[in-house]
């Protein structure tokens, strides 16, 4: 069982605490009054006599005052039921006290325990909300990430779908190779898709295989990659770049010379990628559905990366920049 499980289980939490509390207080009460050679077991009992009676108390305030008044917002019922209750209860406890021989009741060391146990009450209870919370956090990025993640497969498959169709009327004597090409690519998303991070040299491999098959396609397109620094020593999470190279061989198809930069440095645990494209500025027949981009920007912030992402036109040239830094180490 672990920590957190323990904390969260109410009989287990308490018993602890309340060993806890016992202990210390017999260990100061031993010291103070030099209690060496007397009856150990007796001070102990006298101890739990006067502490089980106040922990209940505490106990029947926390559970039926404050999280049922207080932590409801009602506040006025909760300072009437809080009072009136701790005044009866000091006062049967002052009569106990005498009663079972513990002399009088100290009224500083009762305030002390009663603010000290409604003080960790509300304490526990926030900590408490904030790992549900946390959980619940933690649910809803998994349930959106693996939906992100499982939108690209029918977001590629589709453009590839529609490319391998032209091909087999322009030329169907490269059409076996083609579909070769695109099954080696829709094998490495079907697996990289399970993965919250993957090396980034595989995303690399991908990407080179990618824009080769586009490169074969099209003969016109010119594509220019630069890859530096310890690419084999960071991860990242899978097809992160697809959306933006999707975007670019698609606009830069229309130009009568189409060209596409690809640039990406990593130095330490931070990355930067650029890539360039040449668009035809008017009279385009595509148009932007903009999933792709929408779902880069969503998984960055999903992801809690550190980023920086910009997108800029300069004479029918599309720049995008993508800077992320601190990414996590690749582990072989």
């Amino acid at each position: 069982m672990t920590i957190l499980k323990i904390y969260q289980n109410f009989f287990i939490r308490n018993l602890i605490i309340s060993t806890l509390v016992i202990g210390i207080i017999f260990v100061c009460i031993y010291d103070e009054i030099n209690y060496k050679g007397r009856d150990s077991f007796l001070l102990l009992q006298n101890i739990c006599i006067g502490y089980i009676p106040i922990y209940l108390g505490i106990l029947f305030s926390n559970l039926f005052i404050l999280k049922k008044f207080l932590f409801k917002k009602r506040v006025r019922l909760f300072w009437l039921f809080y009072l009136t209750f701790w005044i009866g209860y000091y006062i049967f406890m002052s009569y106990y006290f005498d009663y079972v021989g513990l002399g009088r009741i100290k009224t500083l060391s009762i305030l002390s325990l009663i603010c000290n146990g409604t003080f960790l009450y509300i304490l526990h209870a926030l900590i408490i909300n904030k790992f549900s919370q946390t959980d619940k956090d933690i649910m809803n990025f998994k349930s959106e990430l693996s939906f992100l993640k499982q939108q690209l497969n029918p977001h590629f498959l589709l453009n590839a779908m529609n490319n391998l169709y032209g091909e087999s009327l322009s030329d169907p004597d490269k059409v076996p190779d083609r579909i070769l090409n695109l099954s080696d690519m829709l094998r490495y998303q079907i697996e990289a898709t399970k993965k919250d991070y993957v090396f980034l040299n595989e995303e690399i491999d991908f990407i080179k295989k990618y824009v080769e098959y586009y490169t074969f396609r099209n003969e016109r397109l010119v594509i220019t990659q630069n890859f530096e620094g310890a690419v084999d020593s960071i991860d990242i999470p899978p097809l992160f770049f697809l959306p933006l190279v999707e975007n670019a061989v698609k606009f830069s198809a229309e130009m009568p010379e189409p060209f596409i930069h690809i640039d990406l440095k990593v130095k330490c645990q931070n990355l930067s990628f650029t890539i360039k494209n040449n668009y035809l500025d008017s009279g385009s027949r595509l148009s932007s559905t903009g999933i792709g981009i929408e779902n880069l920007k969503r998984r960055l912030e999903v992801y809690g990366l550190k980023h920086e992402l910009s997108c800029k036109k300069e004479k029918n040239t599309f720049i995008v920049k993508l800077n992320i830094w601190h990414l996590p180490t690749a582990v072989s």
